[in-house]
């Protein structure tokens, strides 16, 4: 036969809420077509988009295409897949002509769309470009092997690459990429200082705006140039103190924009004129949260967006501080210079898709949907599946709520309610693609991760629109929650319960659950009265009267009577006595059918070692029946426990912790006598309490729980049951250490009974 000492497994320290020492333990839209990479001359894809005469609306891009660049006749997206690597093509804004663009290596650039014009740079090695006419004219080949694998392209205006090149140790220097005839024409920028720190760069009708930190006139600092990419050279140079560095720069043949500050002071928007005629001007500030800001110039307005302005797209004009805001929500992927942006966001007219920001007839920017991305039908249910009743009494159940939906593009949110407490459990989700389906499983706990109540539920299910187009839905219902009665549960929840009696003499229960699961940090108390001190032992006697749930026994210190708790589901009944004379026994165990008749009995050891049986009767008024004697000995133990039936056979049984710290199971025969005892192992010694706790894990076999440590420093371990008489718990988990609080440093809560 195999033994073994009890091998602990520290998993987790978790404290509980007040308990100073644990008196014992009672439980517990249309995808666009893509092709194979481009070859030369390029064409668009055949069939793929009507002609701009045949086009009476926004074209359709796939739900899971995302802008990556874009400039004044279309945009580059890229679309995501589980199994394949992600796709690249080119949009045509005028009339949603499609073409594929060459598949992306792992870890290499994706194409970029030009700012001016219609073509497209892609990356063919480390050391060339490739320019893509889309409007099928032949490719052009860059060798950019001057600045190699070091060099990265920030912008491509048409016919110049724009790359900044890591020169080591933070600095970086800009270079100028073209093929005007058969060779590339390579240009290094001139006028940026030998030890610059290029942070951002916007293009803007043949000039480039650099912000860089680098130092000019001997003082290392912030500062704003403007590159004439014509001639290579900086022609303007500003300083730009206090930067914000998370945000970019903008560029008009007139002004130039730009942030400062940060966090704690705010986000400040700044603009100057480029002719110097007059000083920075503060356009707006906005809350300092970390987040990325995106700065566009266009026309006579200042156009941001980003994370750090809750991601929707606004507006302030140079001319008078007129504020627009909210011209597109959820905008991302913001691309463009001048006249001609490209964001991804939603309208309340056009939902989700792709936008061309531009001044509208009254001067004001605006936004016109280019592209749909998501649904714009209503929001409708089209399947529905909800249960009656839902079971969390084994581990792993779930109650499946299931809803399908006439569209995508929908958030959804669903939560259960206990009736008679309020109590809820809550999850939300997406749907984005093509997917129409939101699916749940509750697992049967609260969103605290305590188990959930038995009884009336109520859920609510609320699906509405990612892009504000299409509605909100609702549906409603009940369920029923049927977990069962643990053996050891006093919160009526079908999971045991840990019953711990405080230094104030509190009587606590904990859910074990709870304090099992990962996920959650704390245990939660539930109080069941005050003057609990009188008693010098405690016991979970599971139940023994006509009522389902779990019961208390207590006896008396200064009396010896016997008391009974009988157990309401979350509370307890009024005690009524037993009898008298239980101070004649040294230990006591209950909770174990030893007689196989359902019902868990108590045991017994008196000050001379004789072992006897009180047979449960069923009677809340009497509960047992006179003792009977089993047999002598048992003297030689200095704790024993019922832990119900933790052999595998039909009948409960014993557990005896002899004085050398070996632990020894005795398995009932249901009769109440028992077979043989076998030993569990050895090293039970360092416990001063081993208790039973029923099945805490929820997975069929009675657990054990026990408590080591000192006062100041106690530990609670968990011993899983196996169901194997031969080797009956698996080694334990600690689950908890539970604080010590003197009576000098914490009050005594006043728990009503």
């Amino acid at each position: 036969m195999k033994h073994h000492s009890p091998t602990l497994r520290r998993t987790g320290r978790r404290r509980l809420a007040v308990a100073a020492a644990v008196a014992l333990a009672v439980t517990a839209g249309t995808a666009a077509t893509t092709g194979p990479a481009l070859a030369a001359p390029h064409a668009p894809v055949a069939g793929a988009t009507p002609s701009a005469a045949e086009r009476t609306g926004p074209f359709v891009i796939s739900a899971n295409a995302y802008v990556r660049s874009a400039g004044s006749a279309g945009f580059v997206t890229s679309t995501r897949h589980e199994t394949v690597a992600d796709t690249y093509q080119w949009n045509r804004t005028a009339d949603g002509t499609v073409i594929a663009l060459p598949p992306v290596g792992r870890g290499q650039a994706a194409p970029r769309a030009a700012v001016d014009g219609e073509r497209v740079a892609t990356r063919t090695s480390a050391t060339a470009y490739r320019i893509l006419d889309m409007a099928g004219g032949a490719p052009v080949d860059l060798d950019v092997s001057a600045v190699g694998s070091a060099g990265e392209l920030w912008e491509f205006t048409g016919d110049t690459l724009v790359m900044r090149k890591s020169e080591g140790n933070g600095v970086t220097s800009l270079h100028l990429f073209s093929k005007p005839g058969a060779t590339t024409v390579h240009r290094v920028v001139a006028g940026l200082p030998a030890d610059a720190r290029i942070a951002r760069m916007a293009y803007s009708s043949g000039d480039l705006a650099v912000q860089y930190r680098g130092t000019v006139a001997g003082r290392t600092e912030e500062r704003l140039a403007v590159v004439d990419l014509a001639t290579a050279k900086v022609v303007e140079n500003r300083t730009v103190p206090g930067v914000y560095p998370n945000a970019n720069i903008a560029l008009t043949p007139t002004h130039v924009a730009w942030a400062t500050g940060g966090d704690e002071s705010g986000v400040t928007l700044m603009t100057a004129p480029r002719d110097g005629s007059q000083a920075p001007v503060r356009r707006t500030t906005l809350t300092g949260n970390g987040g990325y800001l995106d700065l566009r110039l266009m026309g006579g307005w200042l156009v941001y967006g980003g994370t750090l302005s809750t991601t929707d797209l606004s507006a302030v004009s140079l001319k008078d501080g007129t504020a627009l805001t909210g011209l597109l929500r959820n905008a991302v992927y913001f691309h463009g210079s001048g006249d001609t942006l490209t964001a991804q966001g939603s309208t309340a007219r056009g939902g989700t898709g792709v936008y061309r920001i531009g001044l509208g007839a009254d001067g004001r920017p605006a936004a016109t949907l280019v592209a749909n991305t998501g649904a714009t039908t209503p929001t409708t249910v089209v399947t529905q599946q909800a249960p009656a009743t839902a079971d969390f009494r084994r581990a792993g159940s779930t109650a499946a709520l299931r809803w399908t939906y006439g569209r995508s593009d929908l958030w959804v949110d669903l939560r259960v309610t206990h009736k008679a407490t309020g109590r809820s459990w809550s999850t939300y989700t997406r749907l984005t693609g093509t997917a129409t389906e939101a699916a749940f499983a509750w697992d049967g706990a609260y969103s605290d991760r305590s188990a959930a109540r038995n009884g009336e539920y109520t859920w609510k299910m609320v699906a509405g629109s990612l892009s504000g187009v299409g509605g909100t839905v609702e549906r409603n219902g009940t369920l029923r929650v049927d977990s069962g009665v643990a053996a050891h549960g006093y919160s009526d929840t079908g999971s045991p319960d840990l019953l711990v009696r405080n230094e104030w003499g509190h009587l606590l229960s904990y859910d074990v659950r709870r304090f099992l699961d990962p996920r959650n940090p704390d245990w939660t108390q539930v109080p069941h009265g005050g003057g609990w001190y009188v008693y010098d032992r405690l016991l979970s006697a599971g139940n023994l009267d006509a009522s389902p749930y779990a019961d208390v026994l207590a006896r008396e210190k200064s009396t010896g009577v016997l008391w009974f708790y009988s157990g309401k589901g979350t509370t307890l009944a009024k005690r009524t006595a037993v009898g008298g004379g239980w101070n004649a026994y040294d230990k006591i165990a209950a909770g174990s059918d030893l007689t196989g008749d359902g019902r868990p009995d108590l045991v017994a050891t008196d000050k001379a070692g004789v072992l006897w049986l009180y047979k449960a009767t069923g009677d809340g008024t009497k509960p047992f029946a006179p003792r009977k004697r089993i047999g002598g000995g048992w003297g030689a133990y200095n704790l024993i426990t019922a832990p119900g039936n933790v052999g595998g056979a039909a009948s409960g049984d014993l557990l005896a912790r002899d004085r050398d710290g070996v632990l020894w199971l005795y398995l009932g025969k249901g009769d109440g006598t028992f077979a043989p005892r076998t030993r569990v192992g050895g090293g039970w010694g360092g416990f001063g309490q081993i208790v039973n706790i029923g099945d805490a894990d929820r997975d069929g076999h009675a657990d054990l729980i026990a408590e080591s440590g000192t006062k100041q420093d106690p530990w609670i371990t968990l011993f899983k049951g196996t169901g194997n008489w031969k080797a009956p718990f698996k080694p334990g988990d600690v689950v908890g250490i539970p604080p010590y609080e003197s009576a000098d440093t914490a009050k005594p809560r006043a728990l009503p009974f």
